[in-house]
């Protein structure tokens, strides 16, 4: 016989059990119809707002470019919503986080919002959804009190609905069926998920079972490079070549907003584009204070007037027939609808600060070749995809073209203006292959010499009859030593100037590493480790772009610190797209990168030897050497890593000073002998080796 149990408390008595009445009601209001409230309605009505900059309830005329695209999330006719745009123009609030209020409050809905990574996922959700949450009291209300009503990642409310906070991986975007499917910051995740497809693929088909009446959103801004620098649009509205969010774009209806010109009424796109500022030597305050924009026909349209325009602006979708069309007209036809914001627009950042930004990233590119700071300008604040200058320079980057722009200086000789000297070796099968590079102010650049050592030292194994052999002699390294000697006279002056550092690389056929690390302990041992550094190269955009460390080396099967020798790693793709911009930049100057109308021949072609692709660089067809491109990186990781990019030119230290006081200088005198006789000058002991930037 089964005991039932006994339920009554220590005095005897039965609890308090719910009664059927009270459950009734507290769901009731479950049973309810979905509310036909649009979201932009339900976020002016449900959304409040709680931080320090304001209080109060959701105001949809702060950023009225987004009360469209809010109330397409409940479209019938779309099953897909894609919103480009930049930062700070409140695209996350709107089609992310009013939707959520939207769901508990008019039409309780399983959701997935999908973050770049889980750390990001959790910042999310502790930082926006939790405190918007919070801040809504009637959202509050509906929240489960329960528990696992409110987790990091898992959020609940009344009749069972689910907010899910994920992340692009196999586990988050399979197995579920869910109505409303959300990705945010789309273009900072990876395009393949499990090696099952792109984010947005696998979160569509979780859409898939609810027909029309599902959901899939995402938004971004632009953040992968235009992959064709001669592509032009076809139509209207056509986006650059790319992938992430700008692909899926033109996958939609490419709806673009625009603005009334107050003076002439002419209908246009607010782009960076047309935005003019004070250039010259204009303080940045001037700049803040001083940008505008004209209207196509010229019209001046002073900043001031961006909230009323905004107001009276209106998004233009793409019609079958290439023509433009307000979304109630004929847009293209489809499942997904798509938006394209631009920087002018966004609510929350002024047209000075973007001018502003834009100058400070062009002259950190035209000092350094740098580009993150002009990719993340472009992309963030403009709203633009970013076409890499080397992409845009790779048509000029031809054998011919630099040719023509070669310069008439010695070969053999620094220009005056040379405040340091580097030497850089690239290893190859049968010699080594050396440059010299001569540095001035800004590092503006010259390649001084080329040539190649061919021949092994007398004294090594078998040299009489046999050609030098980097990978199996580490003998023939013998050949580089003087290398830290030569003198490279300056044009006007009786005196020449030593390398501050002769880099190598330390990479290339099997034993060519060993090889490296041998002579350079032998380097150090007679006192010259500081002349010499070894390098490797890394490929991809993502790394630093050099950086001075220690390797790790295998050993007998076994991974073994080489931490003697200090190796500057060096992100190739990155320091080619540098050396193409200033292989082709217009005019001399910091940044800029030289060559001479008498070097050899073969610089010219291996410089052009490859081609920039949205992967990387890679070689041409009919595999061209590509040594003297490869120098021209090791040269730039050289000077990055000695911090050369950070002198201050007024100040700079002993063995960047101009000629006359450089610690790096000799007197060379030619009377008595063909070749330069060196007397060094007295100076003191140079140490110029730092860890790297």
């Amino acid at each position: 016989m089964t005991m039932m149990p006994d339920y009554r408390s220590s005095d005897g008595k039965l609890p308090n059990f719910a009664q059927a009445e009270d459950a009734l009601a507290e769901t009731l209001d479950t049973l309810t119809a979905p509310a036909r409230v649009p979201v932009s309605k339900a976020a002016e009505t449900y959304r409040r707002i709680d931080s320090t900059a304001y209080r109060g309830p959701w105001r949809n005329e702060v950023a009225p470019y987004m009360v469209e695209p809010m109330d397409m999330l409940g479209s019938r006719r779309f099953t897909v919503e894609i919103m480009v745009g930049p930062a700070r123009s409140a695209k996350t609030d709107s089609l992310i986080l009013n939707p959520v209020v939207h769901a508990v409050m008019c039409n309780p809905r399983n959701m997935l919002l999908v973050h770049i990574s889980k750390d990001s996922a959790r910042d999310f959700s502790l930082e926006k959804l939790s405190p918007m949450i919070a801040a809504c009291p009637e959202v509050r209300a509906r929240q489960m009190t329960t528990r696992g009503g409110d987790n990091i990642f898992d959020k609940r409310f009344a009749g069972g609905m689910r907010v899910s906070i994920g992340w692009p991986v196999l586990g988050k975007l399979s197995a579920r069926d869910l109505p409303f499917v959300a990705f945010t910051d789309y273009d900072r995740m990876d395009d393949d998920v499990g090696e099952e497809g792109q984010p947005f693929a696998l979160g569509r088909k979780r859409t898939l079972t609810f027909g029309s009446l599902g959901m899939t959103v995402v938004e971004s801004s632009p953040g992968r490079p235009i992959l064709d620098e001669n592509w032009s649009p076809k139509t209207p509205h056509e986006a650059p070549p790319t992938t992430g969010v700008l692909a899926l774009y033109n996958r939609g209806t490419r709806g673009r907003f625009y603005w009334r010109c107050p003076s002439c009424d002419v209908e246009f796109e607010p782009t960076f584009d047309r935005l003019r500022w004070p250039e010259g030597k204009a303080t940045a305050a001037e700049i803040v204070g001083g940008t505008f924009m004209v209207c196509p026909n010229g019209c001046v349209i002073e900043s001031t007037s961006r909230n009323e325009l905004n107001a009276g602006g209106r998004w233009l979708h793409e019609t079958d027939a290439g023509k433009l069309a307000p979304i109630t007209g004929k847009p293209r036809t489809g499942e997904i609808v798509s938006y394209w914001l631009q920087g002018p627009a966004a609510a929350f950042q002024s047209w000075g600060e973007l001018a502003h930004l834009n100058v400070e990233a062009l002259a950190e590119f035209e000092t350094t070749g740098e580009e993150t700071a002009l990719q993340a300008t472009v992309n963030l604040d403009q709203g633009r995809p970013h076409l890499p200058r080397a992409l845009g320079d790779t048509a000029a980057l031809s054998e011919q073209v630099l040719k023509a722009r070669a310069l008439r200086y010695e070969t053999g000789t620094a220009p005056a203006a040379t405040r340091f000297i580097t030497v850089q070796v690239d290893v190859q099968a049968s010699r080594f292959v050396v440059h010299v590079d001569a540095w001035g102010e800004g590092l503006e650049r010259w390649l001084v010499d080329r040539f190649e050592l061919h021949e092994p030292p007398a004294d090594a194994p078998g040299a009489a009859r046999r050609a030098l052999d980097p990978a199996r002699y580490g003998e023939d390294w013998a050949v580089l030593e003087a290398l830290k000697d030569r003198v490279v006279p300056v044009a006007k002056s009786d005196l020449g100037l030593r390398p501050v550092m002769v880099t190598i690389d330390s990479g290339g056929a099997p034993g060519v590493t060993d090889r490296a690390y041998t002579f350079w302990r032998r380097m150090k041992r007679e006192g010259f480790g500081n002349s010499f550094r070894l390098l490797k190269g890394v490929g991809g955009f993502r790394a630093r772009r050099a950086i001075q460390g220690f390797p790790e080396t295998a050993h007998g099967g076994k991974k073994k610190a080489a931490r003697d020798i200090p190796i500057i790693t060096a992100a190739v793709d990155r320091l080619k797209d540098e050396i193409s911009a200033a292989l082709t930049r217009d005019e001399p100057g910091p940044g800029s990168y030289h060559l001479p109308e008498g070097i050899d021949p073969a610089v010219f072609s291996e410089l052009a030897a490859e081609r920039r692709t949205a992967k990387g660089w890679e070689r041409k067809a009919g595999g061209r050497r590509n040594e003297a491109l490869d120098l021209a990186v090791y040269g730039k990781a050289t000077a990055i890593v000695m911090k050369a990019e950070r002198i201050n030119w007024t100040r700079p230290p002993a063995w960047a000073a101009p000629v006359g006081e450089n610690v790096m200088a000799v007197v060379v005198d030619e009377s008595n002998n063909p070749k330069p006789v060196v007397i060094p000058k007295p100076r003191r002991q140079r140490r110029i080796i730092s860890r790297g930037v």
